[in-house]
């Protein structure tokens, strides 16, 4: 009996790379076993320069078994009882049978959540999962207003939209031939890892579906360069002689053990450190742009008097180090405010509820406005956090303190660029340290170098930016 076709449509058996033997099971555990082995530590480097789904699920892999994701999903569980008690049944439940089902069902439901594919005229097609996504794609879209796109999101609501029953009996058709996968990610990964790379290899099924039924889409844009839904739309662009658009959402951490590699047709950067970064910590030989930092720009403001300082959180965050600068400045100065901003996912929330009591100065938020915060600010307090960037293009002064999270020292790259001022703790001479760091005559470059639009016209870079982007989103824009 012949196999049945993992897409449920025959003629598009290609959209697997060619090098890749047509049964899923031994290639997908190849890239489980072979790809990107090695020195954790060692430059992350692809053996092509552009995406298939052997690199798609090997970057994956990498990310999503590395040390940093390990704490990450230990803190979510940590924090979230849900999480907690899916990873203890997980783990309890065998590796023969019913880990591999739990897997399959993380992949269809990855897959409904996307929706359906029901539009038309639509000559690309953009794929986004948190709100930093949804946003630097939406920026990017406004460059483009004669643009048709078609802007796929992943939402619970998708789940029950018309013609999911026809998806999700697709996807049950390609059970027999990727269970054996399944198993192979069972024995080998704990269930976030198994779940994220089963997830990756669920979207290229997806996105390949999309491609084959929509032939006018010529070309896909993503946000992220390590997620299953961006990889796995990215790969089945490639394989389906797409083009394939990437703008990155956040700075990119210089000094992570992993930094994946963009292997874009085109990339849009905030500016030329972001691309130094992928190429010298991996590989990036897309034909890129420079757009700029989104967000408000101001000048750096300076006050005679502190009135509000923030401390602004970002994953692995140490509740003793945060405890101890509240403290440190409560001793100091009780008239100043305090405004701690916890990271904007709510599973890596905070509870400083014991803060709050103990101080009235104390003001805790989370997923409020972050323009508004770095405004209401005087200085603030960061961690390992692209949101510095954020913060030193709204116009306040950034005193990083390793200590307020777990990341590595350093992790965004910040200090060794001279782009961020470190401090161990609040001091009285610490307003001048932070003022005499920003006023500096190197200081401007090194942010204009992060940050393409700060202090310039943005104007111009926006109209290269389109004209370049033009060139890669369809072949009508491109005559146009």
């Amino acid at each position: 009996m012949e196999r049945p076709d993992i897409f449920g449509l025959a003629p598009y058996e290609t959209a697997f790379d060619a090098e890749i033997e047509s049964d899923v099971t031994d290639a997908v555990q190849a890239v489980v076993e072979a790809d990107f082995e090695g020195d954790p530590e060692k430059k992350f480097t692809a053996p092509r320069d552009n995406y298939n789904l052997s690199i798609a699920l090997g970057i994956i892999r990498r990310m999503e078994t590395s040390a940093a994701r390990g704490a990450v999903f230990a803190e979510i569980k940590n924090k979230n009882p849900i999480y907690r008690l899916v990873d203890t049944l997980y783990t309890l439940a065998g590796s023969r049978l019913v880990q591999p089902l739990v897997l399959f069902a993380y992949m269809l439901k990855c897959v409904l959540s996307i929706g359906s594919f029901d539009y038309e005229d639509q000559d690309s097609v953009a794929i986004s999962n948190f709100h930093n996504e949804t946003n630097a794609i939406a920026r990017l879209i406004s460059l483009l207003p004669d643009a048709h796109i078609m802007q796929l999101s992943l939402k619970r609501s998708h789940l029950f939209r018309r013609g999911q029953f026809r998806t999700a009996l697709t996807m049950f058709g390609s059970l027999r031939r990727i269970f054996p996968f399944l198993s192979q990610l069972a024995r080998s990964y704990g269930f976030m890892p198994s779940a994220r790379i089963a997830s990756g290899l669920a979207f290229y099924m997806r996105f390949s579906q999309l491609f084959a039924q929509h032939p006018k889409l010529g070309a896909a844009i993503v946000a992220s360069n390590y997620s299953p839904e961006a990889l796995g739309m990215a790969a089945a662009a490639h394989a389906m002689d797409r083009k394939l658009i990437y703008v990155n959402h956040a700075p990119v951490p210089a000094n992570g053990a992993t930094v994946p590699p963009v292997l874009a047709d085109c990339a849009v950067f905030y500016g030329e450190a972001i691309q130094k970064t992928y190429k010298n910590a991996s590989r990036c030989n897309a034909d890129v742009a420079l757009i700029g930092q989104p967000g408000t720009t101001r000048p750096m403001k300076w006050c005679d008097k502190i009135s509000k300082v923030g401390i602004f959180l970002t994953a692995l965050t140490s509740a003793d180090a945060v405890e101890k600068l509240v403290a440190a400045i409560n001793n100091s100065n009780l008239d100043v405010e305090i405004l701690i901003r916890n990271h904007p996912v709510a599973l890596l929330k905070s509870d400083f509820s014991d803060l709050s009591a103990k101080y009235q100065n104390v003001e805790i938020t989370i997923g409020t406005s972050l323009d508004s915060e770095i405004e209401a600010c005087d200085l603030i307090f960061c961690g390992n956090s692209g949101v510095a960037m954020n913060v030193l293009r709204g116009g306040r002064p950034v005193a990083y303190i390793d200590a307020l999270d777990q990341l590595n020292h350093d992790y965004c790259g910040f200090i060794q660029d001279g782009l961020v001022c470190e401090v161990k703790n609040w001091s009285t001479d610490l307003y001048p340290m932070l003022k005499a760091f920003y006023t500096g005559p190197a200081w401007r470059n090194v942010m204009q170098s992060y940050d393409a639009s700060y202090n310039r016209d943005a104007t111009v870079l926006k109209q290269q930016a389109a004209r370049k982007i033009e060139r890669y989103l369809s072949p009508r824009l491109a005559q146009g």
